[in-house]
């Protein structure tokens, strides 16, 4: 399906307060919006689109290409009545676009699930009995200017009125439409106001205008500086994954997406970002490997940075649209490595302060359950985020924490009783999860 990009807005209330680019380009942790807009469309599996251009038009283009660069097809349309408003732009695609199409606004964040929800509609039908489906939020994300966003009232699946100053309302417009041609014929009759609104107004008036309930899906309008902060605020927020375990969420995940924040205006990628944490993560285990109190400590301090630098890579490359299979992949045979090189460490010092075979032993227990423990870690998670859908949230202790008794243990100067209590954890947790599993499992099945 075709998607039409409206980008050609002056953005003066965004510009306001010091950025030259122009709306569209203005970057947003590490994008600009318009290709945080398409990346996002292109993930839902867009792969055309039509761009609308206005305001600084040919330095929007200059910048985006042919659109090979994000691994898209782009054409440029040119809206000459850009500043009398939005419904102008969807107008300049009429002749582009005689099916059924996407219709998304640059200057919004959206989860992809919306665009994906969108999509379905179509395939189910939905434009058999309306000419807009408009993607609506009954839950308002915390930061939006609910002064300017658009209302909607409705009766049932049914847009009766839409409207900035409506009052009472249902839902806010999140700017994402499934729409016919009809649109077009729609916004011809009321250029007097130049306003998309003004156009899916007119066909709620001959009830063609239905709505698609996609409350608590992730969305933002980035209209304002306010609203930039509070956007990068929520995307940020976006990050924490329901998997993460109690060292992740609560002292990893909040220093990440600070370091983050920087790390994606940087030419720094993913995977260059894995190595660096695998590199740290190595020189923490030769650190722990030498004599004496100080490398103990030492590389435990390193081994827990190497923790928390973990999750940046993949925060970068979900930000930036840059994750890959093999990127994933690739940073899960590093981390093994790593645990596998720590937990070495860490007994060649328990061996060098202890003496005799217990701190091998132990070693050889810990690292067996250290890395079966990961190896069980996928299908668990998958169990997991079934749970999270229904509300529970089962324990989840991974490498995060892990890390985290590796680093409690150099600096309590114990090496021998943290390589018991990663054994007794590790393989505690692997015979818990294959309990759990086979409670929750359908018995004699594989």
């Amino acid at each position: 399906m075709k998607c039409l990009l409206l980008a050609a807005g002056a953005g003066r209330r965004l510009r306001a307060e010091g950025p030259s680019e122009p709306k569209p380009l203005v970057r947003l942790l590490g994008l600009p919006l318009l290709e945080r807009a398409i990346l996002t469309a292109k993930q839902a599996g867009c792969e055309e689109f039509y761009v609308v251009l206005g305001c600084e038009g040919e330095r929007i283009r200059n910048h985006l290409g042919d659109g090979r660069r994000l691994g898209v097809r782009l054409r440029f349309l040119y809206n000459p009545q850009w500043e009398r408003g939005n419904g102008t732009s969807v107008l300049a695609a009429r002749e582009a676009l005689q099916e059924p199409f996407l219709l998304l606004m640059s200057d919004h964040l959206l989860d992809p699930s919306v665009i994906r929800s969108l999509r379905e509609a179509h395939q189910r039908g939905a434009l058999e009995e309306a000419d807009v489906v408009v993607a609506v939020d009954r839950r308002p994300p915390e930061g939006l200017d609910l002064e300017d966003a658009t209302k909607v009232r409705l009766e049932g699946d049914r847009v009766v009125e839409i409207g900035k100053c409506l009052a009472p309302y249902d839902a806010i417009d999140m700017g994402a439409f499934l729409c016919s041609p009809q649109m077009f014929a729609a916004l011809e009759q009321t250029q007097d106001d130049g306003s998309l609104t003004a156009g899916v107004r007119r066909l709620a008036q001959k009830d063609r205008a239905k709505a698609l309930d996609l409350s608590g899906t992730f969305w933002f309008d980035v209209d304002t500086p306010q609203a930039r902060k509070a956007a990068e605020r929520a995307l940020l927020k976006q990050l924490a994954k329901p998997t993460d375990g109690p060292v992740s969420r609560y002292l990893n995940r909040p220093i990440s997406m600070q370091l983050t924040r920087w790390l994606v205006n940087t030419s720094i990628t993913p995977n260059q970002l894995s190595v660096f944490s695998f590199l740290l993560a190595a020189l923490g285990a030769i650190t722990m490997a030498l004599p004496g109190y100080l490398p103990l400590a030492l590389g435990g301090l390193l081994a827990q940075i190497s923790s928390i630098l973990d999750g940046c890579d993949g925060e970068v490359a979900r930000l930036k649209f840059q994750g890959s299979d093999f990127g994933g992949w690739f940073d899960a045979v590093l981390d093994r490595y790593a645990d596998a090189l720590l937990v070495s460490g860490l007994a060649v010092h328990a061996s060098l302060v202890q003496g005799g075979i217990a701190p091998w032993l132990w070693g050889l227990a810990a690292l067996s359950g250290v890395l079966l423990n990961s190896y069980t870690a996928d299908k668990y998670d998958a169990f997991l985020k079934k749970r999270l859908a229904e509300g529970k949230r089962p324990l989840r202790l991974g490498r995060d924490v892990r890390l985290f008794l590796v680093f409690l243990g150099a600096l309590l100067n114990v090496p021998l009783a943290t390589l018991g209590a990663l054994a007794v954890l590790s393989h505690g947790e692997i015979v818990r999860r294959v309990l759990l599993l086979a409670r929750n499992t359908h018995s004699g099945q594989r």
